[in-house]
């Protein structure tokens, strides 16, 4: 729970009401999230340094032999930092012009540094929480924004090879097949978050198939035959809501239909950022800026933690095939 102060110096800061300062708060925060699940790395002044690192497989013994546990990753954070990225946020995901985005890292970073000075609580909602442990202050990450990011590692169980009581060459191969396991996962994770390489021109051959997810650098494809007109499900220029934002196209599906469920009407609109594909989901179409905030204070905290508007840079058609 974020200490009823912090708000009251926010609002008083951005001339506006309480409610409104939390919606700000709410949608800085939602930035954040969407900041470091792109690049792993996120600086907020008043805050600190916050880093997505990976940590290895580990091997340990227990009463019934070795096993391994599966590599995960973690949100660390420093209370120090020299970059700061809230001007940044508030302009591309809070979509605030220059002048209201400056206003706002002002207010943001002046209270944050007030809030870790005095050690207030602060709730970030999705991204997580700071209070005051002991003498000193500390930072608790989200456990949502935390299974966003071992998103690739869902499902992975300890390990354990052979008892201590089976033969050396069962115990080797249990341990070949574990050590294979593990680099395997570690493998899959390096290439899904690695960045695309170049790859050398290879001389004309026969056609093969080609897989497009294997291929870090772009390739030609055949135009498209003619396709019939398509209803477009947004135009550029207008709003749209974003209600959350998936690496899963799975976990993705399954929120669209919790939402539906509540009355929510959302769809899915992928999105492409340094050659990861996202899964965001929004709801509604707005010709102006205001009547979606009209659309993000109706939805209910209850419902969707961090909602946030976005402008639509390029038409939308039904088969998604053109995003932003």
């Amino acid at each position: 729970m974020t200490d009823h102060s912090i708000i009251t110096e926010l609002a008083e800061l951005l001339e506006t009401d309480a409610s409104g300062a939390s919606h700000l708060l709410k949608g800085f925060a939602g930035a954040m999230c969407h900041e470091l699940l792109l690049h792993r790395r996120l600086s907020v002044k008043g805050l600190g340094l916050f880093t997505s690192g990976c940590a290895a497989p580990r091997r340990n013994r227990g009463e019934e032999g070795w096993f391994y546990t599966p590599p995960a990753q973690s949100l660390v954070w420093k209370a120090r930092s020299r970059g700061d990225d809230t001007f940044r946020l508030a302009m591309e995901g809070m979509r605030l012009d220059a002048a209201q985005g400056e206003r706002m890292a002002g207010a943001l970073s002046q209270v944050f540094s007030r809030a870790r000075k005095k050690r207030l609580d602060l709730h970030l909602a999705g991204f997580g929480t700071f209070g005051a442990v002991g003498k000193g202050f500390d930072f608790t990450a989200d456990e949502g924004l935390l299974s966003v990011l071992n998103s690739d590692y869902e499902g992975l169980n300890p390990v354990a090879s052979a008892s201590p009581g089976t033969s050396p060459m069962l115990k080797i191969v249990a341990v070949s097949v574990v050590f294979a396991v593990v680099s395997a996962m570690a493998l899959l994770f390096m290439f899904r978050v690695s960045p695309p390489v170049s790859v050398p021109e290879l001389p004309a051959a026969s056609p093969l198939p080609v897989s497009v997810d294997s291929v870090a650098a772009p390739v030609p494809v055949l135009p498209e035959p003619a396709q019939p007109a398509q209803p477009a499900l947004l135009e550029a220029g207008e709003f749209t809501v974003v209600l959350a934002t998936y690496t899963s196209e799975m976990k993705a599906r399954r929120e669209v239909a919790r939402l539906d469920s509540t009355g929510i009407r959302a769809a899915l609109w992928p999105a492409y950022a340094n050659g990861v594909k996202y899964w965001r989901i929004r709801t509604g179409r707005f010709a102006d800026r205001n009547d979606a905030r009209l659309a993000v204070r109706a939805l209910g905290e209850n419902v969707v933690p961090v909602p946030y508007i976005q402008e639509v840079k390029k038409k939308v058609l039904k088969n998604g095939k053109k995003s932003m």
